[in-house]
């Protein structure tokens, strides 16, 4: 898989740039920006990775386990592993760190999550809930969703990925190489 230093989400205007020097086996860094009013996930958790958000412009909302963090430059929060959270912006953009330990395959999810961006467009409806089902199956280590309740999901996201599938989706997308000219 083709692996950027530089990807950008052409629906979102998100921007994320990996860290190559500050990464390493123990851990992944990228800064990303984030424009305002972008649609959050649904709320999730990571089963074996922490997360941290450290703003250095704008302010950033992070939920974690119920409780709402408003993050502004300098402010950070951790997030421990399995524990739900969502991030997002308000009415302004954020410019902010992003380190999760251990990297796992966090930076595959993200080029290929941007990757299906470029290749689709929204994700959205129907057509975003299967895709979401074959993300869900292909990096189980990376992202969980905090609902449905795990026996639902073990349940209903396996028929929802062969739906996908049948349907044309895939969870592997090229993230375009001409874009770093």
């Amino acid at each position: 898989m083709y692996l950027p230093t530089e990807i950008v989400d052409p629906v979102t205007g998100e921007r994320i740039a990996f860290d190559e020097f500050a990464s390493d086996d123990e851990r992944l860094v990228w800064e990303e920006f984030r424009p305002a009013g972008v649609d959050p996930p649904p709320a999730h958790y990571h089963p074996s990775t922490e997360e941290r958000f450290e703003v250095r412009e704008g302010e950033l909302v992070v939920e974690v386990d119920r409780s709402t963090h408003r993050l502004e430059a300098g402010d950070e929060v951790v997030v421990p592993p399995g524990t739900p959270h969502v991030s997002y912006t308000g009415s302004e953009p954020a410019r902010f760190e992003r380190e999760v330990t251990p990297p796992g395959r966090w930076r595959e999810f993200l080029t290929e999550r941007f990757a299906y961006a470029h290749a689709v467009g929204e994700r959205s409806g129907v057509g975003g809930l299967l895709q979401a089902a074959l993300w869900l199956r292909a990096y189980p280590e990376v992202l969980v969703l905090e609902r449905p309740p795990r026996p639902v999901q073990r349940v209903l996201f396996p028929v929802l990925a062969t739906v996908a599938r049948a349907t044309g989706r895939t969870s592997h997308h090229a993230y375009p190489r001409d874009l770093e000219d």
